[in-house]
């Protein structure tokens, strides 16, 4: 059977037909950024909605696969402050992320997984904030940050990132408000020094304030974006001192553009599920692939369970791509994780498209998120940050 291939953020060309009978619960249809989709063949997400005594039950479905993405509660109507147990799952239903809400607040344990069943990430709350060791992971179980904060949710401590092969990418201390101060040190992949970024000492009455944090993408780690670097200097792959120190910064890049890197998926993706005779249903992949420090993508996992023939295939596609650049972070080349989504809709859903502009399927992506409830990938960045 031929598939008609479409790279997009998700679609979904059928309902899930156990929810809508519903009578007494509220089903809501949305894409993976929350927003409401009219109409509902465009949707990537089924919510079921239930009021209980203290709140309202919210359960996430994927329409494509009518399996479950997120079961959580909430105690607004409009769905903002959470409380109580959350858990979502990947495509493949294995779990994504757990956590605890109290009005709104994060408290406890929160976790979160990669597509392959391996830890993301581990943090510890209270009353929103994170205390004590935050641990985070490459796909492969290979520590990725080390973040050590005090116990008593000043934010106060130090963080050391790794690369893959187990050398420090980075290192620096924490005051009050998650604010870098003194002595940054970043390193190349061989282990030589890269740069050295200098932060102020900060007085009283600015540890007093209130940060201004901003999660910064390169480490995945939100600062007080306030707070910038005095001096820097660099240093080249064999640590010797470079005369001038610019600093740039941004995430891997497709050299010939996002246009030119849809079109390379869509050619190859064409009619690779044609040995799946009788498979009615829309097919949906959510890949997450990483590029290293040469451009090279060396790692990809999908979000999903298909057929193992399909799924070496579509992997094999992401592994042979050419063209991305490196991220480059403080004087230095670092790996960097994407996340894309696929459909592959069979010719009889394709009807259902006929009154969605090709354009918006096009260059719709998808927002994943970590336990810090943060994008890991989401949408495609090729512009410096």
């Amino acid at each position: 059977m031929r598939f008609k291939f479409l790279l997009l953020y998700i679609v979904s060309v059928f309902l899930l037909s156990s929810v809508t009978s519903i009578a007494q619960d509220s089903v809501y249809f949305y894409d993976f950024s929350g927003t409401k989709k009219t109409p509902i063949e465009q949707a990537s997400i089924a919510s079921i909605i239930t009021q209980e005594d203290t709140g309202w039950l919210k359960l996430d479905y994927y329409t494509y696969s009518k399996k479950l993405k997120q079961i959580g509660r909430y105690k607004d109507r409009e769905f903002k402050i959470e409380n109580g147990a959350f858990k979502s799952f990947h495509a493949n239903e294995l779990i994504a992320t757990s956590g605890y809400y109290k009005n709104g607040i994060r408290q406890g344990l929160f976790e979160a997984y990669y597509p392959n069943g391996m830890m993301e990430d581990s943090s510890y709350y209270i009353n929103g904030i994170p205390v004590g060791n935050s641990i985070s992971w490459y796909p492969d179980g290979t520590t990725q940050k080390l973040v050590q904060l005090d116990t008593l949710t000043n934010t106060t401590g130090i963080v050391v990132g790794y690369f893959p092969n187990g050398n420090v990418s980075y290192k620096g201390r924490l005051a009050r408000g998650m604010r870098k101060i003194g002595i940054w040190n970043y390193y190349h992949e061989n282990g030589n020094r890269a740069s050295i970024l200098k932060y102020p000492t900060l007085d009283e009455s600015i540890l007093n304030q209130a940060p201004s944090l901003k999660y910064d993408t390169l480490e995945n780690m939100y600062y007080d974006s306030l707070v910038e670097y005095t001096s820097a200097t660099c240093f080249d792959e064999n640590g010797i001192e470079q005369k001038g120190c610019e600093i740039k910064n941004y995430t891997s890049q497709y050299k010939e553009g996002i246009h030119k890197w849809i079109r390379y998926l869509e050619d190859r993706m064409q009619g690779i599920t044609n040995t799946i005779d009788g498979d009615q249903n829309t097919l949906i992949f959510i890949c997450y692939f990483s590029t290293g420090t040469d451009g090279k993508i060396n790692e990809v996992l999908l979000s999903n369970k298909v057929n193992k023939q399909l799924d070496n295939a579509v992997r094999n596609i992401f592994l042979k791509a050419k063209g991305w650049t490196s991220a480059m972070h403080n004087n230095r080349k670092i790996p960097f994780m994407h996340i894309q989504g696929m459909i592959f809709i069979p010719p009889e859903a394709n009807k259902n498209l006929e009154n969605v502009e090709r354009k918006q399927i096009m260059y719709q992506t998808i927002e994943a998120k970590t336990s810090n409830g943060l994008p890991i990938g989401g949408v495609l960045k090729h512009d410096h940050e």
